[in-house]
């Protein structure tokens, strides 16, 4: 395996230097014999080794592009804008090409089916589901047992498998397959605003038009025992650092992630279950890290916001709504949680952290939910609440029942 893999990875480099060499930008142009015999002369892969390695050459050169141009944009932006502090942060945040840097890692390939297969035997009691890869020699293959989850299996059976491709990490290789399936559109009802945040995972507030809010249209998605699971491993790493413990370190080196990304996984699958037949409008926090730089005075809000992976939280919500056949909106949150969703005024102050008061109209409001509906109203013709009914500010108390109310895991 490591052979194939690292042969894989070089045949990749070679395609990289090609594509530039030669100024390819289709797959057509990947498909010239002269250039697959270069490729095959140095690497010793056969014909559907190179292709794909070619394909995948090309969607590194693609990603690079779109990424250049992304950050030309920004850097054309803040020259006119004359923001020389940002200016000097997009110089350093320059995208690199492909293999500019050397191959830290092996680059996986998506493997077709001329050089691997994902079958089922019933033969192979241990792992029915299986994976054989062709080698460089004739009549021998790779076979790789597989240990899916119960999650994965349905995946398998619900669509049609198209490929796969083998990751290398930490001295083992991980099995991702690209399976495609039909998921039929829900008819919408409703929209669902959601308000991520860094004390508690989310608040939402369900919004029907033309229809003032109810008590059942809250709830409140906790992440306390994530929370907590986080700060256990961080007193037992600080533990370990003391004694100088490093084989012990390095065994758990990973696990804050895949604790935290577990429960990030747990809030994105409950909100897209409680959102059948709504339009889900998930605030995004444009532009919050840029305005808590280092230097500003918000030190503490700096060090909470280093453990916030919002955009990871917004990526989960859209798959898992995806899966459901729920169209999931990515909305900027900015001034969100500052402005009246009653009359729309941003002559506002903050009582406590969660509580909104309106100089404008009078109105005491959690913030939280506050914030929900304005994300929520932003992708209506027009925003829900002018004008509405809706029900008297929400107590500490009442948020608790709020939460048990519309079932939300005390996380």
């Amino acid at each position: 395996m490591n052979k194939i893999t690292a042969r894989l990875t070089y045949g990749v480099h070679l395609w990289l230097q090609l594509i530039k060499a030669s100024d390819i930008s289709t797959r057509s142009g990947l498909r010239k014999a002269e250039l697959e015999r270069k490729v095959r002369e140095q690497t010793g892969l056969n014909a559907a080794f190179v292709q794909c390695c070619g394909d995948t050459a090309l969607w590194m050169w693609k990603s690079y592009h779109k990424l250049y141009r992304e950050w030309e944009r920004r850097v054309k932006r803040a020259r006119r804008g004359g923001d020389e502090r940002w200016l000097r942060k997009l110089m350093k945040r320059k995208p690199s090409e492909p293999f500019s840097n050397g191959a830290r890692r092996k680059i996986p390939i998506w493997f077709d089916y001329r050089i691997g297969s994902l079958e089922y035997s019933k033969k192979i009691k241990i792992s029915p589901r299986l994976i054989r890869i062709s080698t460089l020699k004739r009549s021998e293959r790779i076979i790789i047992l597989l240990n899916p989850a119960k999650y994965h299996i349905d995946l398998l059976e619900r669509g049609e498998i198209k490929s796969f491709q083998l990751v290398k990490r930490e001295k083992k290789f991980h099995v991702h397959v690209k399976v495609e399936y039909e998921v039929q559109d829900q008819p919408v009802r409703a929209i669902r605003g959601v308000d991520l945040g860094i004390r508690r995972s989310a608040a939402t507030v369900l919004l029907h038009p033309n229809k003032p809010l109810r008590r059942g249209n809250f709830s409140v998605i906790r992440d306390g025992e994530k929370v907590r699971r986080v700060n256990e491993l961080n007193l037992h790493v600080a533990k370990l650092q003391r004694l100088k413990k490093w084989e012990a370190l390095k065994r758990i080196r990973n696990k804050r992630h895949r604790v935290a990304e577990y429960h990030d996984h747990l809030t994105a699958k409950l909100i897209a279950k409680i959102s059948d037949g709504y339009i889900v409008a998930i605030g995004y926090p444009k532009g919050l890290r840029y305005e808590n730089y280092q230097g500003n005075g918000k030190r503490k809000l700096r060090r909470l916001m280093t453990r916030w992976a919002y955009q990871r939280v917004i990526r989960y919500v859209q798959v898992k709504c995806a899966e459901r056949g729920i169209k999931a909106i990515q909305v900027n949150k900015r001034w969100s949680s500052m402005t009246c969703h009653h009359c729309g005024s941003r002559n506002t102050e903050r009582v406590k952290q969660s509580i909104l008061a309106c100089l404008n109209c009078g109105l005491i409001y959690n913030a939280d939910f506050n914030g929900a509906i304005n994300i929520g109203s932003s992708i209506l013709a027009t925003p829900r609440s002018r004008g509405a009914v809706v029900d008297p500010a929400l107590t500490s108390d009442e948020l608790a029942e709020e939460t048990s109310e519309a079932g939300s895991p005390r996380f």
